[in-house]
């Protein structure tokens, strides 16, 4: 038995559709980048990144232009991270923190918003 062409074509098509529909949703499941992820790729340079960390301990302070410069790290990497906007109300060293903004450097973001993870007593 010969296949058609027209039965190839509806085969590949239906191979892209289905790694593209993977691709798609794989990164809804999962919306979060680590920092060793991030730190030191350029392909992430001028994209908005979600980045799920660690405040590094003893790297909060603040700018001169009053944003809040801070690192956040996975225990692998590290990046630099300048916030402007009022800091959440828990925001602590080695607190779990999602920083969400654009990578302007492979070793640094400008966070846009900041969410504070609240610690679970099951974990």
């Amino acid at each position: 038995m010969k296949l058609k062409p027209v039965h190839i074509i509806v085969a590949l098509l239906i191979v892209v559709s289905a790694i593209l529909a993977f691709d798609t949703f794989s990164s809804y499941v999962n919306p979060y980048s680590t920092v060793s992820e991030v730190a030191g790729d350029d392909s992430y340079i001028g994209r908005e990144v979600q980045i799920l960390a660690d405040v590094a301990n003893r790297s909060i302070y603040w700018g001169d232009d009053g944003s809040l410069l801070f690192n956040i790290t996975d225990g692998k990497a590290t990046i630099a991270v300048t916030y402007t906007g009022v800091p959440p109300q828990s925001f602590t060293d080695r607190q779990r923190v999602v920083a969400i903004g654009v990578q302007t450097t492979p070793y640094h973001m400008n966070a846009t918003q900041l969410l504070v993870k609240c610690p679970s007593k099951y974990e």
